[in-house]
């Protein structure tokens, strides 16, 4: 989770750059709040109960119901802010496959 942690503070920075804070803020909260289901898709995927495209499917499955409220709240576009969702998602999966 710490390496996780740690690259989304890297994408927030390099992505989103007038609004890295805010971005930090809710990839953190993001990873947080899929905290219990990465958990459960890494053990899943080390035993090979998993494939890494059922992992990517179940990741992208979570892109409608995130919401990256303090990005919208300061002001970054819809697409951006997609953009960005995006790219977390794309983050959580990397990690748990290089796993």
């Amino acid at each position: 989770m710490t390496t996780l942690k740690e690259g989304v503070i890297v994408l927030a920075s390099t992505t989103v750059q007038n609004y890295a804070n805010e971005a930090k803020s809710d990839g953190l909260k993001l990873v947080d709040s899929l905290k219990t289901y990465i958990e459960a898709w890494k053990q899943n995927l080390v035993a090979g109960k998993m494939s890494a495209a059922d992992v990517e499917f179940l990741i992208m499955a979570k892109k409608e119901v995130i919401e990256m409220n303090v990005l919208k709240q300061a002001g970054l576009g819809h697409i951006k802010v997609d953009e960005f969702k995006n790219s977390l998602l794309q983050l959580v999966l990397k990690t748990l496959i290089s796993l």
